[in-house]
Parts: C-alpha cells; structure tokens; sequence
C-alpha cells in the first residue's frame, strides 16, 4: 500500500470528499464569512492535512469563497441597510458594535479596519455589513478582505504543505477531536 492510501484511510471520509472539492471548500468559506459564526481553519486545517499536494489549491477556494461572501453581505448593507440589516441587528443585540464598526469604516480607515477584523478570528458580518450600509469604496473593501485573508488560508496552505506529510500519519483520539472543535466553537461564539 503507498503512502498517500496510508495517510488518507486515517483521515475521517468527510476530510477526504471535502479535500477533493473545491466548489464545497468555496462554499463553506462563504457560509463562514455571512452566516457561520464558527472560524473555517477547524475544517481548513485538517483538509490541508489530508492533502498537503492540493493546500494551496484548498487556500485559493476557501479565499475566493470569503471573497464572495463578504460581497454579498457588502451588498446586503447596501441595499438593505434599513429594512433587514438593522432591524436584525436590534433583534441579536448587535446594534452598539455595528455603530461602533461603521465609525471606524467612515474615519477613513476602511483598509486598515477591514484587514485588522478579517485577520483576527473575530467573525467579520459586521464589518462585512458595515462597509455597505457606509458606502465604502468596493475596491478597497475586496482589497483589505485578499490581503487579510489571503495571508490566513495561504499561510497555512503553506504550513499543511510544509508540515502536513509528517503530521498525516498522526491519530488522535476521538474525545480530542472533540474538544478542539468545542473549543473553535466557544472562541467563536464568545468573540461573536
């Protein structure tokens, strides 16, 4: 049996259908830039594991689906600022931390505040929503999102290329699984 059989029979089936999906990867780093509050490395990570050869292919799809997401929830606050956005907002209790958001994306700001909050694992809808309701400059939007995302995904496509050979063949127990995706999602629920 070579090794790539080796490695991928110790990885969970839905690692491997995901890791060989593209279209799957952009969609859920779609999701994860509007709706999912949840960061996308828990899954990234160890995507990029199984397939270390395809990490910066896997990088590219998760970028291009933030990409897309943030430009639909951009589109949203612009065109739906008052009948959906805000009142939704009001409804999960969001509404100081939109206002403080969109002073920082008026101030002139706009690259440096998208990039800081897309980098962070802090979940960027309200930044994404901000920048419509604003009227920021779309170019500069899209630019902070690639730079600040592009260096998350292909920063680990590079370090799953570099490291992930050695790290494929490793096993964990179930029980650590689960707690280290409890954990992704209580750090995501408490920064959101």
């Amino acid at each position: 049996m070579s090794s790539v059989e080796q490695t991928s029979s110790v990885q969970p089936d839905w690692v491997t259908r995901l890791a060989h999906s593209r279209i799957g990867i952009i969609v859920l780093s779609a999701l994860e830039s509007t709706v999912l509050p949840v960061p996308l490395e828990a899954i990234l990570i160890p995507v990029m594991v199984a397939r270390p050869a395809r990490a910066l292919q896997i990088g590219l799809a998760a970028l291009i689906g933030c990409v897309l997401g943030g430009l639909v929830f951009y589109g949203l606050g612009a065109l739906l600022a008052d009948p959906v956005v805000k009142p939704a907002l009001e409804w999960f209790g969001a509404t100081q931390d939109f206002n403080d958001i969109t002073d920082r994306l008026q101030d002139g700001s706009l690259f440096l505040a998208v990039f800081l909050i897309a980098i962070s694992p802090a979940p960027m809808q309200l930044a994404t929503l901000g920048a419509g309701v604003v009227g920021a400059s779309p170019l500069i939007f899209v630019a902070a999102l690639i730079a600040s995302r592009g260096i998350r995904y292909l920063g680990l496509s590079l370090l799953a290329k570099t490291f992930g050979p050695r790290l494929n063949g490793m096993s964990l127990p179930p029980w650590a699984v689960a707690v280290t995706i409890f954990v992704f999602i209580a750090l995501g629920l408490l920064i959101f």
